[in-house]
C-alpha cells in the first residue's frame, strides 16, 4: 500500500473515494510508526530512531535563526556533525574510533575524542631514551603534551622531562642531563585537533 496524491479527486463519489482515503491515512499511518512512536500511544509523533543521510561532504547553510546536526564523511567515515547558525564553523561531534585499554595501569596509547574536534592521548611508555621519538595515531595535529616521569616525587626533578619537536602527530621526549636515570617509564597526556 503507497500513498496516492491524487485522492480525492473533485469529481469522485464519496462511495469510491472513501477507500482510497482510507488506504491513504493507512500508507501516511504506516510510513509515521517508522522512526516514531504509533500515533495514539504515550508519546505519539515523538523521534525514537534518528536517521542521518550523507551531505557528500557539503556542509549545510544556515541562517540567524537555524542550526543544523548533520552526517558527512570524513576519510569515508560516517561522522556527526553541528553547524551554528550563520554559517558558523562546522563542529565535528564524532570520531570514527577510540582506543582505551582495559590493561592495569595504562597502554602505551590510548585515545579518545572530545567535540570540536579535539582528540586526547594518553598512555605510559616504559624504556624511554634520550630524544626518542613518539608518534600517535590516529593522525591529528597536536596542540599540547604534558610529560611525567613515573616514580619521580620531587616536583624539581619531574619538570626536567619535556616534549621537544611538536609537530603533525609526533613529539620526542627529552631529558635534563643529570636529573633522570635512563631508561624511564613516561606517562604522557597529548591533545591533538
Amino acid at each position: 500500500m503507497s500513498y496516492n496524491s491524487n485522492v480525492p479527486q473533485a469529481a469522485s463519489k464519496r462511495s469510491i473515494s472513501q477507500k482510497q482515503i482510507r488506504s491513504n491515512y493507512q500508507a501516511i499511518y504506516a510510513a509515521f510508526a517508522r522512526n516514531h512512536a504509533v500515533l495514539g500511544g504515550e508519546n505519539q509523533g515523538q523521534h525514537n530512531v534518528l536517521t542521518l543521510r550523507d551531505q557528500a561532504m557539503v556542509d549545510p547553510v544556515t541562517s540567524a535563526t537555524e542550526t543544523a546536526i548533520y552526517n558527512k564523511l570524513v576519510a569515508g567515515v560516517p561522522n556527526l556533525f553541528f553547524r551554528p547558525s550563520n554559517s558558523q564553523t562546522p563542529i565535528q561531534m564524532t570520531y570514527p574510533s577510540i582506543s582505551v585499554s582495559q590493561v592495569a595501569p595504562y597502554a602505551s596509547q590510548q585515545y579518545t575524542f572530545v567535540a570540536g574536534p579535539f582528540i586526547f592521548y594518553s598512555g605510559l611508555l616504559t624504556g624511554v631514551v634520550q630524544n626518542q621519538l613518539v608518534t600517535l595515531s590516529p593522525g591529528t595535529t597536536l596542540l599540547y603534551v604534558g610529560l611525567t616521569a613515573l616514580g619521580v616525587s620531587n616536583s624539581l626533578i619531574s619538570n626536567t622531562i619535556i616534549p621537544t619537536n611538536i609537530a603533525g602527530t609526533s613529539f620526542n621526549i627529552r631529558y635534563e642531563t643529570g636529573v633522570i636515570l635512563q631508561p624511564a617509564s613516561v606517562y604522557y597526556l597529548a591533545i591533538g585537533q
